[in-house]
């Protein structure tokens, strides 16, 4: 239970710092959210950006973590193999999306980061579930009954 507090400890600092570097858009971004995008106003404010990749977050953790306490441990891992995938396919998206779209461009460096650090912070999360292996609580029981006094 302790490493997933520091997971979600983790994930909840480096949604924060994905939406300050998200709400640092340029102004040329925030001129063209406030006139035609408008849809995207929560990303002018880090904190409800902060808000909305943390919940995000926390939300496939505990999905992951569910798996892996009530499914077998092989459907388990291949759920957090699969949802791996896909953060590596929205990474690679962002990235291509940023680096070819004219509006996306003139956002600024630091808007990208904000979502090239949010998808590694799924990645991240997914990671922890793939290779983390919980320790018994207690060893097992030895048979006292075979062996000679």
């Amino acid at each position: 239970m302790k490493n997933y507090k520091i997971l979600i400890c983790l994930q909840l600092v480096l949604s924060i710092i994905s939406g300050v570097l998200v709400s640092k858009m340029s102004f040329l971004g925030r001129l063209g959210i406030n006139i035609v995008y408008k849809e995207y106003t929560l990303f002018k404010t880090w904190w409800k950006t902060a808000i909305v990749m943390a919940i995000i977050q926390v939300l496939l953790t505990l999905i992951q973590q569910y798996m892996g306490q009530k499914q077998p441990a092989n459907k388990a891992k291949m759920f957090s193999a699969i949802l791996l995938v896909v953060a590596i396919a929205g990474l690679y998206g962002t990235y291509n999306d940023f680096t070819t779209t004219f509006s996306h461009k003139i956002l600024k460096e630091k808007f990208h980061l904000g979502f090239y650090l949010f998808w590694l912070t799924w990645i991240i999360g997914n990671l922890y579930f793939l290779f983390y292996r919980p320790k018994d609580e207690l060893p097992p029981l030895q048979d006292l009954s075979s062996k000679q006094l």
